[in-house]
């Protein structure tokens, strides 16, 4: 999972399949999608500087509650 901004404004995607829906006007309101859905996801979220650096890394796996089924 990343948060980048474009130029314009901050986004969220899974890496190699494409970005998820939203546009964010603050790097902050991006994250805490991202984190969401990282977390729910149990992957990595990673967020971008806007000149496409890496800034933060963090990782969240899945805990055994969350996993459905």
């Amino acid at each position: 999972m990343e948060t980048y901004y474009d130029g314009q404004a901050w986004h969220n995607r899974v890496r190699r399949r494409g970005p998820l829906p939203g546009t964010y006007r603050s790097r902050e309101a991006a994250c805490e999608v991202g984190r969401h859905e990282a977390r729910v996801r149990g992957v990595d979220h990673v967020v971008r500087r806007p000149d496409g650096s890496v800034a933060e890394r963090n990782r969240y796996p899945r805990r055994s509650e969350e996993i459905p089924g």
